[in-house]
């Protein structure tokens, strides 16, 4: 008896299976989601959205594709700041320029003069950059405590190469060492083209034209070259063409 239930119970199982087969092939809508091929999905998926109203469909679309969405996003994203690594990674400041007390509020215009002066205008990786972070405090002859730490840090890492100052705040910064030698840098001619300097680690000068350029309300200038200076030699060129001016 139990092996009779058992080959009818089998029998009625493969006539079920049987009939399965020829429904899904008579009606291929009703095919496992797994069978259906990308563009059956998408048909689908296109007569879904059709039969919604717009909130239903955004409602829809954020539920289900959310996950392609981050990851389009992420992929953005990741572009951007894989192309902004590669831009700043092969950049290079040809000169840099702090400016004590500017008022600028942008450098654009400056900077690319001086570009144009080292000839570096054709090198989108070359750059000047000026710097107007550093302040005095009250008395203007010594670094407010921000500017101190600015001033220290980047001398110490050796990334400033010029630097515009009032004379007060001069001879409170330079000790031995601290400032190069302008005489040895620029040469004894183009050194004695800005007159008679009290020592040979800074240069005074008056000129009305460069204190309006670089923002500066102090129009006799004290310009030092630091002896961490990577750019030296850009320095030196850019403090010679300021000869030129002063005739």
């Amino acid at each position: 008896m139990t092996e009779k239930n058992q080959d009818t119970n089998q029998r009625e199982k493969r006539v079920e299976q049987t009939e399965q087969h020829d429904e899904s092939v008579l009606n291929p809508e009703i095919k496992n989601e797994t069978d259906l091929s990308k563009k059956e999905r998408r048909l689908i998926e296109k007569e879904k959205l059709k039969g919604m109203g717009f909130g239903k469909k955004l409602e829809y679309i954020w539920m289900y594709y959310k996950p392609v969405m981050f990851g389009i996003l992420a992929a953005i994203v990741l572009a951007f700041v894989l192309r902004d690594w590669y831009i700043n990674a092969k950049t290079k400041t040809v000169l840099s320029i702090a400016a004590v007390n500017s008022q600028l509020s942008d450098t654009d215009d400056i900077e690319k003069q001086v570009e144009e002066l080292l000839g570096v205008t054709e090198d989108k990786y070359s750059k000047v950059q000026i710097g107007v972070n550093i302040t005095t405090d009250g008395t203007g002859g010594n670094l407010d405590y921000y500017a101190q730490t600015a001033y220290m840090t980047q001398v110490q890492a050796g990334t400033l190469d010029v630097m515009l100052m009032p004379e007060q705040l001069y001879d409170s910064l330079n000790t031995d060492g601290i400032f190069l030698n302008l005489e040895e840098l620029l040469g004894d001619h183009v050194f004695g083209e800005f007159g008679t300097q009290s020592d040979q680690t800074h240069i005074t000068i008056k000129d009305s034209r460069l204190a309006e350029e670089f923002g500066l309300s102090y129009d006799t200038i004290t310009i030092v070259v630091p002896a961490s200076a990577p750019d030296q030699k850009n320095a030196a060129k850019w403090l010679e063409s300021l000869t030129s001016e002063e005739q």
